[in-house]
């Protein structure tokens, strides 16, 4: 959590004053970069006198907007949700103006022995499915990956519907219209491509046709093998590299690289999903191909750490991260002096880790989806585009639910405001966006409290 501390500006001013005050004249003379001169040059000069001009000063940069959001606010908001809700556990992140704000918990981890926390780490199950689509574009900016290339360009002659002339592509699956039945997940190198190589896997129909469009699982087990084939390595290895390492995000596909001490159990509204301990215990994958069951909705992450990956997508692809200034403290009783870190208020540092145009891939629609019973929305690459929803001017998102998990991930572009919730042993009553009840109304006070300052 980062709140911006007024009092250590403040700190930095009264010092500023204190040595100009204490200061020798000679201290501001000309050429010590201070913009006072010494002595105010005659006019025009005087007899013997050269000009000598001012010294150029430039203008201090507009500080940043600041976030809105107090930590009161998000606890207050966790509080006002869970009197109409019962969850075993719920953990939320915020991102305002395009980077990570506030965070909170309720609830517990593991029932009577850990809380949650918003560090806690939770498999956030279908919000997965967007960690994969950013290291889908990341690889077509590195030159590792094309995304219209057939895939049997990475898989083999044997990765073709047998049905059509077009063939599917890493871009057809991303939109979940690749023509692979909803099959089964699966996972292994040998399995995978024997059940691309199989007629029945197949329906006969174009792919990319958005007519034609199927939620599908496994076409995720699919996409996700198909970058390790274009990688030629493991899918997680290329996301610690390429984006949690840069942003200090600790997570993983597989539950197995996490200690079970900081893993969350999933609980169902009857009971137990799946234990802290069976998540721990995943196998780790050693080949390509062997973490492809994991890939559609097993990452394995806090909201701290989706929302810094938010703040990526929000902020156009760029990281900011809180520059840290050091005060010495005393201890008045013991006498110890310490140094203590405290952030500095609009100031970050900024890291790229994706291009515009690689954000714009990812947000750019490909068709409307209209499913009975739910409001259409717009599908871009995995994200899922609404305009006009809960006063936003739009909103990209995406939901996942498993085993008693019920999370949802959602910013907007223009605000750059994002927030993202995970929670475990909710109701599962959706709305009309598609969006978890419980999920959906802490996102919308959080959003109505971002709101309430101009950007």
């Amino acid at each position: 959590m980062h709140t911006p501390l007024s009092h250590l500006g403040a700190w930095f001013v009264a010092l500023a004053l204190l040595l100009t005050a204490c200061a020798p004249a000679s201290s501001l003379s000309k050429g010590s970069g201070s913009s006072v001169p010494e002595e105010p040059p005659a006019a025009g000069g005087g007899p013997g006198q050269s000009m000598e001009a001012l010294p150029v000063v430039s203008p201090e940069p507009e500080p940043e907007p600041q976030p809105v959001l107090t930590q009161e606010d998000v606890d207050e908001a966790l509080a006002r949700v869970m009197e109409r809700y019962k969850a075993a556990g719920v953990t939320v992140a915020a991102v305002e103006k395009g980077r990570l704000s506030q965070a909170g918990a309720w609830g517990w981890a593991v029932k009577n022995e850990r809380e949650m926390t918003p560090d806690t780490k939770v498999r956030v199950a279908s919000i997965s499915k967007v960690v994969v689509a950013m290291c889908a574009v990341a690889m077509a900016e590195d030159g590792v990956l094309d995304l219209d290339a057939p895939i049997s360009t990475y898989w083999g002659a044997g990765a073709v519907n047998p049905y059509s002339k077009g063939q599917p592509t890493a871009r057809t699956f991303m939109t979940h219209t690749s023509s692979i039945k909803n099959l089964d997940t699966a996972r292994g190198l040998s399995k995978l491509r024997g059940i691309l190589q199989s007629k029945s896997s197949w329906r006969s129909m174009e792919p990319g046709n958005g007519g034609y469009w199927s939620y599908s699982n496994f076409g995720m087990c699919v996409l996700g093998t198909t970058l390790e084939l274009a990688y030629d390595g493991l899918l997680d290895d290329y996301l610690q590299k390429r984006f949690l390492e840069p942003i200090g995000a600790r997570a993983s596909f597989c539950g197995g690289k996490l200690d079970v001490g900081e893993v969350a159990t999933l609980y169902t509204t009857g009971g137990v999903g799946r234990s802290a301990a069976d998540h721990a215990a995943q196998r780790i994958p050693s080949k390509i191909g062997d973490t492809a069951s994991y890939l559609p909705g097993g990452y394995t992450t806090s909201a701290v750490d989706m929302a810094k990956l938010v703040a990526v997508l929000a902020n156009d692809g760029v990281y900011k991260e809180p520059v840290y200034g050091y005060t010495e403290t005393e201890d008045p009783e013991s006498g110890t002096r310490m140094v203590v870190a405290e952030p500095l208020p609009g100031k970050y540092k900024e890291t790229r880790l994706l291009s515009e145009d690689s954000v714009s891939e990812l947000e750019t629609p490909q068709f409307t989806v209209r499913l009975e019973g739910y409001a259409p929305f717009e599908q871009c690459l995995i994200l899922r585009r609404q305009e006009d929803v809960m006063d936003q001017e739009v909103l990209y998102y995406h939901t996942g639910s498993a085993y008693g998990v019920f999370s949802l991930m959602t910013y907007n572009p223009v605000t750059q405001n994002g927030v993202v919730v995970i929670t475990t042993g909710a109701s599962r009553n959706m709305n009309e966006y598609g969006m978890y009840a419980l999920c959906y109304d802490l996102m919308e006070i959080l959003y109505e409290k971002m709101e309430e300052q101009p950007v």
